[in-house]
């Protein structure tokens, strides 16, 4: 399988490192919007660097494209890669308008064509521990949880505000852990323009009550941070972590059982890009999108962060 990724940032670069791993795949052109970064990148990667798109996207040779351009630019391009019979992978958040997100999914079904979203934490070995005992019933019926998601601030050129931007990832994740709330109540404090604090409380009709933070307004020195903590009726489980200065999240998990000492896990190590270039690869050859990557889902996060 032939694949052409659009964006070369450092998720292009991420992809493109995950993709040489995979078996019988290759990346055949890489396109970037910057002349100077195509000419290092042919250099450093030994692979073309284009910077028009339509190369990649009017290629017959290419089977599948990988979209890792900022989210104002996914439906264009997404779109132009669906018409031209391409499948797509597209980074998350799939959209910053429910409207375009669902347009682009309804072109993929009327041209047949796989369409799959990097919603990451679905393959976060720790997320995915979490939801496993969750999903066992071991700590038996959740009550409540908080999930958070705190940055420093960061360029707003490209970026929508931290509720799309940043707990997009997290509102999937609960989706897919708890289902879809039934009641969305958000509070926020804005510094400046799409530069906020935002408290969110979501309601189930189970009775399950969550509380969700985001923050792009934290000081420069404090680290980036994202977790969560799910209370239930037989003990407690939570997930986090910070980015040090190797770049790289720095994880702990930890179960509080109702009787004896918290538990602090051993998780295995995954690359969860890897492991989501992989899903989108073995869909395109099983001519079967993976659920677990779903259009729908992407669209569920979304939604939430537009209606908060």
């Amino acid at each position: 399988m032939k694949i052409g990724i659009l964006g070369a940032g450092s998720m292009g670069s991420e992809h493109f490192d995950c993709y040489k791993g995979i078996p019988n795949i290759e990346v055949s052109a890489i396109y970037t919007r910057s002349s100077e970064k195509a000419k290092n990148l042919t250099k450093k990667l030994g692979v073309k660097v284009v910077t028009d798109f339509n190369e990649i996207i009017n290629n017959n040779a290419i089977d599948a494209v990988d979209i890792c351009l900022p989210t104002y630019l996914h439906k264009k391009h997404v779109i132009a890669a669906l018409q031209a019979d391409k499948h797509v992978f597209c980074e998350t958040p799939i959209a910053l308008d429910l409207d375009e997100a669902i347009e682009m999914r309804e072109i993929a079904k009327k041209k047949k064509k796989i369409f799959m979203i990097a919603l990451l934490m679905r393959n976060v070995a720790e997320y995915r521990t979490v939801k496993k005992i969750i999903d066992s019933n071991e700590l038996g019926k959740p009550l409540t949880f908080r999930a958070y998601r705190f940055s420093k601030p960061y360029p707003i050129e490209h970026y929508p505000g931290p509720v799309i931007e940043l707990l997009n990832f997290d509102f999937d994740f609960i989706n897919w852990t708890f289902g879809l709330p039934n009641s969305i109540l958000s509070s926020r404090i804005v510094k400046e323009e799409r530069h906020e604090h935002a408290t969110i409380i979501l309601k189930y009709n189970n009775g399950l009550l969550g509380l969700a933070e985001t923050s792009n307004i934290m000081p420069e020195s404090f680290p980036f941070s994202a977790g969560i903590r799910i209370i239930c009726e037989n003990g407690a489980i939570e997930t986090f972590f910070t980015i040090g200065k190797n770049g790289y999240p720095d994880f702990k998990t930890i179960k509080y059982p109702s009787q004896g000492n918290p538990e602090e896990l051993d998780i295995e190590n995954i690359n969860p890009y890897e492991e989501e270039c992989k899903l989108f690869v073995e869909s395109v050859n099983k001519g079967q999108e993976n659920d677990l990557l779903s259009a729908q889902a992407a669209i569920d996060a979304i939604t939430i962060c537009l209606k908060a």
